[in-house]
Parts: structure tokens; C-alpha cells; sequence
């Protein structure tokens, strides 16, 4: 046990930790008393959504207050177990049914909730042990493969939404190690190229005009020209290098165009209703206005709500779009358009302003972190739920497609709540000790 805890650690809690989760916390509990607040039976006890939502704060609390005392040099020195032990969980799901058609829950909990806080250790050893040949492209193709295992495991399970907050932890941990510019591009140029390859189609399969498609491949082949050609006359770089930089360059992202129009292609004619659902929202992402009546229905109606609140909201409980049940998902992926509904705008810039606060302070943490590798772990857990909180605010205004992910400390959701904590207690500990 005391190679796990050390009860000598300093215990304190920081202030803007503090109040950021517990003002949103308080927040999602006066939302859930008006947005979905039926009530469930467990063991013969009945337990309102909001009952539950405070029982997973409680227990995230317990949690955040037991990883004050967690030697962080024990998530070092075991991150090969934790790393097989990850791999192991995330295939559990396939051994129980779906839910909402994905498959990604077992016994009542998402192990990839779980496996954020492994993913992030185990990239974060693995960059500070390897500081060094952190602009070697061997090297980033090894990172880059222990995280994309688990994302196809995760777009095999449907659950697409998780796929992209695991594929996001990437770059600004790359950045924080300190990899070379060039490989950044390097590694964000495939999602342009996946965007193209599917407005092509899209606007094709409706007959619509594709000005807009080839406009966007134009500047695409433009960026991708003066990059590969301040590429190959940078003079830091032997020549032997430059070439193989630019093959692998182009075959990364003609692999993505491939693959991407290949997946479009097999979709387009599934017979799944759940395929077809996926299809949709993508489609209704690049074309917001396309089938609102269909895929575009939730948007459209998170759209009304965040309209009908106004600046000042209609008040607590009394937003049709919520209470008459038009809004799909109002306690969890449309949150965000709830407390639009009910509190207004001014409400919601409330809610960035204490996320900004959260992430700034994480930064700072991060800055004053006495090794890499405790520096990269903030930088990993503050990549997640930034990409859960610029996520749901996008989705609630068509800016981010719909992946069915929760707000952090807003959406119900007993997992998802409780590996928060963990990540924002692990953080804790690091600014502490």
C-alpha cells in the first residue's frame, strides 16, 4: 500500500478547481430538476436523476480526496500494466449489448471513462522517457499508434464521439513535449483531408453545387504545396530525410482519402437505421441546413432552444423546448442548450468564462510541474475536457457535430463525473507535491 499512497502528501485543494466544479456542479443539478428528472429503481429503491447526479459528486468527491495521497511516481513506474490492463477493458463491451447504438458500456459503467486516465499516463511516460527523439518520425508513429488502438477498437463499438476526444489528447501533448511545427502539420492535415473527401460526397450524393468542395480542396492543395516546399528547402534537415518526410506526408493523407471515401461509400448503403443516424449526423455537420427533419432534427432543435432563451433565459422549468420534450438528450449531449433555454446567454458566457478559468489554471500547473512527465499528465487530463467543453458548446449551435459526448461536471453521467474527478484529482495532487 505505501507503494501506491503516501498519506504524507500535502492535502489542499485549489481554489479555482474549487470553484469551478462546484459551481457546475450546482449548475447541472438545477438543470437536471427540470430536464429528464424520472426516476429509476435500484435494488427495490426509487432514485431520481438529480438523487443519482448527487451520489456521483459525493463519490467523485471521496475519489478527488483519496488521489491527494497517490504517489504519482507509482502511474510511472507501472504504466506498461495499466497500458494492458486499458486494452483489456475496452474490449469488455463487445460482450454486452448496445445502448443507443453504440457499444460501449459494461455492467453499468463506459470503461473508456477509465482508460482516459491511462491513455494520458501512458503517452505522458512515454514522451518524457523519450524526450529526445521527440522529432524522430519513427517515434511519433509509435505514439501515435498506442492512441489510435484504442480509437478503432472504440469506432468498432460505434461510439465515435469518445473516438475523437482519445484523438485529441494527441497534438497538445506533442506540442507540450516540444515536436517540430512541421510534424504538427504533419499530423493535423489528414482531418482537412478527411473534410474535403466528404463534402465531395456529400454535395455530390445531394446534387448539390460543389463550389464549396472545391474551393476547399483548392486551399488544400495550396497549403499542402508550400508546406511540402518549405519543407523540402529547409536546410536543417539532410535530404534523405526531407524525401522520406514528404512520401510519408502523401501517403498519410492519400490513406485518409481513401479510407474516408471508402467508409462513406460502405455507409451510404447500410441498411442500419443506426449507420444511417451516424451518416446523418455527419452530413448535417458539413451542411447544417441539410435534412432537418431527419439527422438535422436535433440541431435544429438545440438551435430553437438556445434562440427561444434569449439573453436572460425564460426561466428555471419553463422552456417549451425542454419541458415538452422537442430538445432529445437535455440532461446529457444537449445540456448546455437546456441552461441556454433557461438562463440565457449571459449564462452560458458564464459557464466559458469558469471553464477558461479551469483550463488557465491547469496550464499554470502544468508550467510549474517539477518533471515532464507530471507536466504532460495536466496537459493530457486538460486536453480532455477541453475537448468535451468546446464539444457540447459547439454541438448546441451546429459549430461541432453531433457525437453524443457530455459537458464536463454538467451532464448526467455517473462515469463520466467520477473519471472527472479523478483526472482534475490526479492534477491536484501534481500542483501539491
Amino acid at each position: 500500500m505505501n507503494r501506491i499512497f503516501n498519506f504524507n502528501q500535502k492535502f489542499f485543494i485549489r481554489i479555482p478547481i474549487l470553484i469551478a466544479v462546484l459551481s457546475l456542479s450546482l449548475i447541472s443539478l438545477l438543470i437536471l430538476n427540470h430536464a429528464g428528472n424520472f426516476e429509476v429503481d435500484y435494488f427495490g429503491i426509487p432514485f431520481s436523476r438529480v438523487q443519482k447526479q448527487m451520489l456521483w459528486f459525493f463519490l467523485g468527491i471521496i475519489i478527488f480526496v483519496i488521489l491527494q495521497f497517490l504517489r504519482i511516481r507509482f502511474l510511472n513506474e507501472r504504466m506498461y500494466l495499466l497500458y494492458s490492463f486499458f486494452m483489456i477493458l475496452i474490449l469488455l463491451p463487445f460482450l454486452s449489448e448496445e445502448t443507443k447504438g453504440a457499444q460501449n458500456w459494461f455492467l453499468g459503467f463506459q470503461p473508456s471513462e477509465i482508460g482516459k486516465l491511462i491513455i494520458v499516463i501512458t503517452l505522458a511516460k512515454i514522451l518524457s522517457d523519450y524526450k529526445k527523439y521527440i522529432n524522430n518520425i519513427l517515434f511519433l508513429l509509435i505514439c501515435m499508434i498506442i492512441v489510435l488502438i484504442p480509437v478503432l477498437v472504440f469506432v468498432l463499438q460505434r461510439d465515435l464521439g469518445t473516438a475523437l476526444v482519445y484523438s485529441f489528447i494527441l497534438i497538445p501533448m506533442f506540442y507540450w513535449a516540444g515536436i517540430k511545427s512541421s510534424f504538427l502539420f504533419f499530423m493535423i492535415s489528414p482531418i482537412f483531408t478527411v473534410y474535403t473527401m466528404l463534402s465531395f460526397n456529400i454535395y455530390n450524393h445531394y446534387s448539390i453545387n460543389l463550389l464549396f468542395p472545391n474551393i476547399v480542396f483548392f486551399f488544400l492543395i495550396i497549403f499542402n504545396l508550400l508546406f511540402l516546399l518549405k519543407s523540402f528547402f529547409d536546410n536543417r534537415d539532410s535530404f534523405f530525410f526531407k524525401i522520406i518526410f514528404i512520401f510519408l506526408y502523401c501517403t498519410i493523407n492519400l490513406s485518409f482519402a481513401i479510407l474516408s471515401d471508402s467508409i462513406w461509400h460502405h455507409l451510404e448503403f447500410s441498411e442500419s437505421n443506426r449507420i444511417i443516424d451516424v451518416r446523418g449526423r455527419i452530413e448535417n455537420f458539413i451542411i447544417p441546413s441539410l435534412n432537418p427533419n431527419s439527422g438535422g432534427w436535433q440541431i435544429k432543435q438545440s438551435m430553437v432552444a438556445v434562440g427561444s432563451g434569449g439573453l436572460f433565459g425564460v426561466g428555471l422549468g419553463e422552456g417549451t423546448q425542454v419541458k415538452l420534450n422537442f430538445l432529445p438528450e437535455a440532461d446529457t449531449d444537449f445540456i448546455i442548450s437546456s441552461i441556454a433555454e433557461a438562463f440565457g446567454f449571459l449564462f452560458i458566457l458564464a459557464i466559458i468564462f469558469l471553464y477558461i478559468l479551469l483550463f488557465y489554471w491547469l496550464l499554470v500547473y502544468a508550467q510549474k510541474a517539477k518533471n515532464d512527465f507530471s507536466s504532460l499528465i495536466i496537459i493530457g487530463y486538460s486536453a480532455i475536457l477541453f475537448a468535451h467543453s468546446i464539444i457540447t458548446l459547439g454541438m448546441a449551435v451546429a459549430l461541432a457535430p453531433v457525437t453524443g459526448i457530455p459537458a464536463p461536471f454538467l451532464s448526467y453521467g455517473g462515469t463520466f463525473m467520477i473519471s472527472c474527478f479523478a483526472m482534475l484529482g490526479i492534477c491536484n495532487n501534481i500542483s501539491n507535491n
